[in-house]
């Protein structure tokens, strides 16, 4: 079946894959070819794909949504980061931006935005692999 994955900036991933397994708000979910079509929203976490040659390749998500159909997934992500990419650095940074919202949510939406990067920061901190913090 085919994946894609598309930020705004950019189509992140586009191929041939076995299985991709989604952080969906509703829990995670594997889709196979041949899935029934549906539609859902997606949470911060981590996106594991099987290519169509039995490796693996890891994803971290900030939200999105994910269309399925019996041929095909597409995902819509507000952010996604390969795990190659990632970086100390990154992941350090990301936290910073979270803790920064998360003192300054004023009100219930705020909040959930900054816990929804928080959750993203974690994600990263996951894929990196390492401890960041001493």
């Amino acid at each position: 079946m085919q994946l894609n994955i598309i930020t705004p900036e950019k189509i992140l991933f586009s191929a041939a894959i076995q299985m991709v397994v989604i952080p969906g708000t509703e829990g995670d979910f594997g889709v196979m070819p041949g899935h029934m079509p549906f539609i859902s929203t997606i949470r911060p976490g981590v996106i594991t794909v099987t290519e169509e040659n039995g490796a693996e390749r890891q994803l971290a998500i900030l939200a999105g949504i994910a269309e399925v159909v019996p041929k095909s997934c597409t995902i819509l992500a507000e952010l996604a980061l390969e795990a190659e990419g990632i970086t100390a650095d990154h992941v350090k940074s990301r936290f910073e931006i979270a803790q920064n919202k998360l003192e300054q949510s004023e009100d219930e939406k705020a909040q959930i935005e900054a816990e929804k990067h928080m959750a993203f920061a974690e994600a990263l901190k996951f894929l990196l692999g390492e401890p960041l913090f001493e």
